[in-house]
């Protein structure tokens, strides 16, 4: 089954990182088809009344729209040009390029949904004023309200195939592996890392209840040994039955750990790793949740970014 990419572009070299990423990452996937999606800015509303009475406001916005129109397509086909470079067929690549019209998130997810493609790529800061960094970003929105599409969030320069899941051995974890599988493939150079963070009670209640409860931490720890030997058996399984060798398949463990999203940052900086995947859920709320997710997208900096639902 063919998989169907949307990448989100913009007129910046971030956008052209992100495209290059996309077309590098799925290379080993002859099947896959991209969408590179532009939305032009938006005409303020307060213009568009004021067009209705002035005849001089209309001229300024027909003009407006006309340059974001010619600005649209420049952009479009510069970063379709990249995709050619990289080898990318043309009849694979489809440029969409529309004006805005809810907002750019919104119109991102809703072309997603729409198309039901299998992932959204997007450049962190491609999207996003300089002053909305930090907050309220694109990149943030389109994470947090993509519930049912995996969207991928390109930071840093660095394309490889080294490759770090991070996984607790739940059910969601295993749809990550399966999402790796089903866009990425058979890579010749592909490296999988799944790493594990080892529980704490204080990731389900307080440090002092943690402390307080060694025999249940004990616990915790044995029931989560068992856990991860069945899921590395699994993952192995799905891995090796597409045709990776076990020398391109590790696991890792972080034994202990207050914060998950810090020791997933200094592993992905160690390992020197071009791509993260993270789920939305985990086992319950206290692992790689939605939070831990929104966490990723503002520190991560140097690595693309997965959130898988």
């Amino acid at each position: 089954m063919g998989k169907r990419i949307l990448v989100a572009i913009g007129d910046c070299g971030y956008s052209k990182h992100a495209v290059r990423y996309a077309a590098k990452i799925c290379a080993a996937q002859k099947d896959a088809t991209y969408t590179l999606f532009h939305v032009q800015a938006l005409v303020p509303k307060i213009f568009n009344e004021a067009a209705k009475t002035e005849p001089d406001v209309k001229a300024h916005i027909n003009a407006m729209v006309q340059e974001n129109s010619e600005i649209a397509a420049c952009t479009a086909g510069t970063m379709k040009d990249i995709m050619l470079r990289e080898g990318i067929p043309e009849n694979r690549t489809e440029v969409i390029t529309q004006p805005m019209q809810v907002g750019m998130a919104k119109d991102i997810l809703q072309k997603a949904e729409q198309g039901g493609y299998d992932a959204i790529v997007l450049a962190r800061r491609a999207l996003t004023p300089s002053r909305d960094f930090f907050i309220g970003t694109t990149a943030a929105k389109v994470v947090e309200h993509a519930l049912r599409t995996p969207v991928w969030v390109i930071s840093g320069e660095s394309i490889s195939m080294k490759i770090m899941l991070a996984v607790d051995g739940s059910d969601n974890s295993l749809r990550d592996v399966e999402h790796l599988i089903h866009m990425v493939g058979a890579h010749p150079d592909l490296s999988v890392t799944l790493f594990h963070v080892q529980p704490c009670l204080s990731h389900y209640y307080t440090v002092d209840f943690e402390k307080k409860n060694p025999s249940l931490q004990k616990i915790l720890e044995r029931q989560d040994k068992r856990r991860m030997e069945s899921f590395y058996k699994k993952a192995y399984h799905r891995f090796e039955a597409i045709g990776l060798r076990k020398d391109q398949i590790e696991t890792k463990s972080k034994l202990r750990s207050y914060d998950i999203s810090t020791s997933i940052i200094e592993e992905a900086r160690t390992g020197k790793y071009s791509t993260v995947v993270v789920g939305r859920r985990g086992e319950r709320d206290a692992f790689f949740t939605g939070r831990i997710a929104m966490r990723l997208v503002q520190k991560i900096t140097d690595q693309a970014l997965w959130i898988v639902p």
